[in-house]
């Protein structure tokens, strides 16, 4: 397995135990806290095996896709520590030592930086979108990427994106977003597997949005530069 491989793997692990620590209610408050420190020990893994970048990233070209990415990183590292500081003051199980009696307020904040969490990492496979793409085909050993196989992949990741829209209105994923309290709440004993289906197209709809926006970002600035170019060569 390479590098590239091994990334994208635990990116996707990360998104499975964020989705997995917000079903809350589908969890006991031990599995819940367990599942919130696999995540916490992953993003230490994750950084372990990526240090090299932290050296190397004042030497490469930047660019659109880079100060996302890098906006990104920075922003998951504010929302992995407010995680991080919230559930050791509302532990019950694993650290009861730490945790302050009542801190209703300390829960929300928690969960609202749980959904950011979510959102950012999403973001932040939207940018590595295209390492995503070329990664499933040669591990599918697919042909060029203009054969059908390559084609149908597109399809679903479009298919996805849509059930994604359909996911965000009915999770509420922007009112959980801007900080207000919902009243919704899923009902696992009707549909289990849809909560989890429903959050992984969300993820799957915000990485599609993020790679085509920069792909169109990124085209627009290339023109911008060709015509200041012929510009700078016309008499």
């Amino acid at each position: 397995m390479n590098v590239f491989r091994i990334r994208l793997l635990l990116d996707f692990l990360a998104v499975a135990l964020v989705i997995a620590c917000l079903g809350y209610w589908w969890l006991d408050n031990l599995s819940h806290e367990l599942f919130g420190t696999a995540l916490l020990v992953l993003v230490i893994v994750h950084n372990v095996f990526n240090r090299r970048w932290y050296g190397s990233v004042t030497k490469r070209k930047v660019d659109a896709t880079r100060i996302v990415n890098l906006v990104t990183i920075f922003c998951l590292a504010i929302g992995m520590t407010v995680m991080m500081v919230t559930s050791l003051l509302v532990s019950r199980d694993l650290f009861p030592f730490t945790a302050l009696s009542g801190a209703f307020a300390v829960r929300e904040i928690h969960m609202f930086a749980g959904y950011w969490v979510l959102l950012i990492i999403a973001i932040h496979l939207g940018t590595r979108w295209t390492v995503v793409m070329n990664t499933i085909q040669s591990t599918l050993r697919l042909a060029s990427p203009s054969s059908l196989p390559t084609m149908v992949l597109r399809a679903m990741a479009l298919a996805i994106a849509i059930w994604g829209v359909k996911s965000s209105f009915e999770m509420a994923f922007g009112t959980k977003l801007m900080l207000t309290y919902s009243l919704d709440m899923w009902d696992f004993s009707e549909n289990t597997l849809g909560f989890f289906i429903g959050y992984a197209s969300i993820v799957g709809l915000y990485a599609v949005i993020t790679h085509y926006a920069l792909g169109f970002l990124g085209s627009a600035i290339k023109g911008w530069r060709e015509d200041d170019q012929r510009r700078g060569r016309a008499p």
